[in-house]
């Protein structure tokens, strides 16, 4: 199996969870930001993730390669209940983490940026729809503040016992919570409580997908 992927992307770092919390080997391309006609090929869109599983076979959508892949063999590994309160968090949470992931995302050395024309595409792109990414970037610390409080509120519904006593079983729900905290790993000035830092760091353990925190800006 393939997985086209951007490694800022927080749809494509759903779609690797999976693959690594089963365990499965595959191999994992990461494209330029700029490359249109891959994903068109594949899927008639850009668009990624993209799972290819057999050849001239393609998948797209996070979720459909997150079912696909859970489904593909009796090892479950997402046999835990839902925790629509987590879920709702991260609904309401995600539009502001992605507002200063992004502009910070443009300005890292990413894969699918290493091209000048790549990291341009996106600037273009992202800023057309945020506004200036400088700006953005010194505008922050009211929107730090106010996810750090949200922070707080997260940390409260998280059962760090139960991810001890579960390492083989895991939920949709660490599906959704762990790509936005991941995302919000570039962001310098957050303050990580204890149990959002011990569960976030173990899934990145699990999954075998690294944080940003080292590169945050």
């Amino acid at each position: 199996m393939e997985l086209y992927i951007y490694d800022h992307c927080p749809y494509c770092t759903r779609a690797r969870m999976i693959l690594g919390l089963k365990k499965i080997s595959y191999s994992e391309i990461i494209l330029d930001n700029d490359d249109e006609k891959t994903p068109i090929t594949m899927i008639g869109k850009k668009s990624l993730p993209i799972l290819k599983f057999k050849e001239n076979q393609y998948l797209g959508e996070s979720l459909d390669i997150v079912s696909y892949i859970e489904s593909i063999d009796e090892n479950k590994s997402l046999t835990l209940s839902r925790n629509i309160d987590i879920e709702n968090w991260v609904k309401n949470i995600e539009l502001s983490i992605y507002e200063l992931a992004i502009p910070r995302w443009a300005f890292s050395s990413f894969k699918e940026f290493n091209k000048i024309s790549a990291r341009m595409y996106f600037i273009d792109k992202k800023q057309a729809a945020l506004g200036n990414f400088s700006e953005l970037i010194n505008l922050s610390a009211e929107k730090i503040d106010f996810i750090n409080g949200e922070l707080n509120i997260l940390n409260k519904l998280i059962d760090i016992n139960l991810l001890k006593k579960s390492h083989q079983s895991w939920s949709y729900t660490d599906i959704f919570l762990f790509p936005i905290l991941r995302s919000l790993s570039i962001v310098k000035g957050i303050v990580w409580p204890e149990n959002v830092l011990y569960w976030m760091e173990k899934m990145s353990e699990e999954c075998g997908i690294s944080l940003h925190s080292d590169i945050a800006l």
